[in-house]
C-alpha cells in the first residue's frame, strides 16, 4: 500500500511540474516580441553603422505587426543580417525570457583610408582588414593616395602603418602619396615635398625626418626649400625653392 501511495505521489508531482511548465511556456510563447535593444560598441560617437537603420531592418525581418508569436521570430535571419553588415567585427542576437531581443554589435576601428587609382577608397584597421567606404560618413584618418592598385594595398598599408607608429609623423603627416614606386608625404605644418623614396628602411627614414624637422623647428631657412628627400642613407638632400633668392 505504501509503495502504491509513493508512486501516486511521484506521478502527481511530475504531473504538477509538467502542468506548471506547460502553462509557463504557453504564457511565454504566446506573447509577441516586446522590443529590440541594440548595443553598438565603437570608439567614437559617430561611425559607419546607423543604429536606427539597423533597428528598422530587424523590425522588418521580425514583422512584429503581423507576427504575434515569439516562437516564430526568425532569429537566424536577424543574425545573418547582422553578419552582413560590412563594418561590424562582431554581432550577436538573442531573445530574453521577458520577450525582448538583445542585439550586440562591435564596429570596426580603421586607422587609415586609402584611395586607389580608380578613385575608390577603402578603410583598413590595425590588422590590415579592409572595409568599404560609407556614403554620408567620412572618418578623419591618415590618407593614402596616388597610383595605387589593389595589389599595392599591402605594401602601402605597411608604410602608412609605420607613419602612424612614429609619434612625430603620426601628428604631422596627413597624407601618403605613392606614385607606383616611391612615397611622398604631405605634411600638416610645412608646405613642401617630403620624399621618403622606396619602402626600404622606412622606420629609419621617418626617424631621420623627425630629427631633421625638430632641429629646424622655427627656422626661417625651411622656407627656402621646395623639397626634402630622406631616401638616401645618412644624408638629407634639400632642394632649393627656385622662386626664392637664396644667398
Amino acid at each position: 500500500m505504501n509503495k502504491i501511495l509513493k508512486i501516486s505521489v511521484w506521478v502527481l508531482t511530475i504531473a504538477a511540474i509538467a502542468c506548471l511548465w506547460y502553462f509557463t511556456h504557453k504564457d511565454h510563447v504566446e506573447h509577441p516580441l516586446k522590443g529590440v535593444e541594440i548595443t553598438l560598441d565603437r570608439a567614437k560617437e559617430k561611425g559607419f553603422i546607423d543604429k536606427n537603420a539597423v533597428h528598422h531592418q530587424i523590425m522588418k525581418i521580425c514583422d512584429t505587426v503581423h507576427n504575434k508569436d515569439i516562437t516564430r521570430i526568425p532569429l537566424d535571419s536577424v543574425r545573418n543580417y547582422l553578419k552582413s553588415i560590412p563594418w561590424a567585427t562582431y554581432t550577436d542576437a538573442n531573445i530574453t525570457f521577458d520577450e525582448n531581443m538583445m542585439v550586440n554589435i562591435v564596429e570596426c576601428e580603421p586607422i587609415m583610408r586609402i584611395f586607389t587609382k580608380d578613385g575608390r577608397s577603402v578603410y583598413l584597421d590595425e590588422d590590415g582588414n579592409i572595409y568599404p567606404e560609407k556614403a554620408g560618413y567620412t572618418a578623419h584618418l591618415l590618407i593614402g593616395s596616388g597610383n595605387i592598385s589593389k595589389k599595392d594595398l599591402p605594401k602601402v598599408f605597411k608604410v602608412m602603418k609605420s607613419v602612424l607608429k612614429n609619434t612625430y609623423t603620426r601628428c604631422c603627416v596627413k597624407q601618403v602619396y605613392f606614385d607606383g614606386k616611391n612615397y611622398e608625404l604631405v605634411m600638416n605644418n610645412v608646405d613642401m615635398k617630403v620624399v621618403l623614396g622606396d619602402d626600404d628602411d622606412v622606420d629609419d627614414k621617418l626617424m631621420n625626418m623627425q630629427y631633421f624637422f625638430e632641429q629646424m623647428q622655427g627656422s626661417p631657412e625651411l622656407k627656402n626649400y621646395s623639397k626634402i628627400n630622406f631616401n638616401f642613407e645618412n644624408q638629407v638632400v634639400c632642394t632649393k625653392n627656385k622662386n626664392k633668392n637664396i644667398r
